[in-house]
């Protein structure tokens, strides 16, 4: 079994569950464990330093950035940060190491349909809102099945701006340039009333497992406290924005418990990464995601509750498409 794989599985056994924390309609679970790959920089954190330049491809290409990295240390960009400026909006779809002194295109979506001008600086900025979860999860879903087959990971254009488009209906938020972040602006308060109720992880904490209406939706984890505490008020704002029109309820427990059980019993499969380090899909028939390995640890870890939606066949969890028995990638079973 390849060395990758084998990282993520013990990552995965030795993540243990912290007490649940309540807010509104959202639960969040806290998860200890930690195997740090060596030092890297964030991507806001490198942006602030001058490090790092994200910009259009040539003239603009809907769904890739360049992303031009000037320091002596990789530079982690997390499946759904969101950049702001240039022609228009764009999240991450899938996390990424940019390797040192190196320039690399990433894959994106448009989160920002009305626009296709600049309006002030060429360049990108890291926002303070991550992308919200649920469209996190319907990107991790197609970016599977993509995986799968060997193609890039894309999601469906139209279908992000339908979602999107779909969020500004449910929050009752005008834009006028469809932008997603028109749907933050119009909630702050409410927002910030949600991350002040989560306003730091606990001492020793690399995971957490959000929770929205009782439902566990996505599991970001890290490998070393540090990240996520810098990760955490963009990730809670995220988490937040579905949380604000979901039931009130509380998680039952266990439910923690068994998310991890059907991650540990899934199938993986490796692929290239998006820069350096490789890709571990990770599949189950109620769990669908990612994990970033690169130098003995595991750098994100981004894990969701399948939506009603997404394909599996009954026994093991793959994704039912036409190219099923001929994908790409290495794959292991429990």
């Amino acid at each position: 079994m390849d060395k990758e794989v084998t990282l993520v599985r013990d990552m995965l056994s030795q993540m243990v569950p912290g007490a649940a924390h309540h807010e509104a309609g959202l639960t969040l679970v806290p998860f200890f464990a930690a195997a740090p790959a060596k030092d890297y920089f964030l991507a806001a954190e490198a942006a602030g330093l001058g490090l790092i330049e994200i910009g259009e491809v040539g003239g603009g290409d809907v769904p890739n950035v360049v992303v031009q990295n000037k320091s002596e240390l990789p530079v982690l960009l997390v499946d759904g940060e969101h950049l702001e400026g240039a022609k228009q909006n764009r999240i991450i779809n899938v996390s990424a190491l940019i390797a040192e002194r190196s320039r690399t295109i990433l894959p994106v979506s448009c989160v920002e349909q009305g626009r296709w001008h600049y309006t002030g600086d060429a360049s990108f900025a890291p926002s303070p809102d991550h992308a919200y979860a649920k469209l996190r999860r319907m990107q991790a879903e197609s970016s599977v099945v993509a995986a799968r087959a060997g193609r890039e990971r894309r999601p469906s254009q139209g279908a992000v701006w339908n979602e999107v488009s779909s969020k500004h209906q449910e929050m009752g938020v005008r834009s006028s340039s469809g932008a997603m972040r028109d749907s933050y602006e119009g909630h702050r308060g409410a927002l910030d009333a949600i991350q002040r109720a989560f306003s730091q992880p606990e001492p020793g904490q690399t995971g957490v497992l959000a929770c929205i209406g009782g439902e566990p939706i996505v599991l970001d984890a890290f490998d070393r406290p540090d990240t996520l505490a810098k990760m955490w008020k963009r990730l809670v704002s995220g988490y937040a924005m579905d949380a604000l029109t979901a039931a009130t309820l509380k998680v039952p427990s266990g439910v923690a418990e068994e998310f991890m059980a059907q991650a540990r019993g899934g199938e993986f499969s490796i692929h290239d990464a998006v820069g350096i380090g490789t890709d571990v899909v990770v599949t189950s028939p109620a769990v669908v995601g990612n994990a970033l390995a690169w130098d003995g640890g595991v750098v994100h870890l981004s894990l969701f509750g399948r939506s009603r939606s997404a394909g599996t066949t009954e026994a093991g969890g793959r994704i039912a498409t036409p190219v099923a028995r001929r994908r790409m990638g290495r794959h292991f079973h429990s």
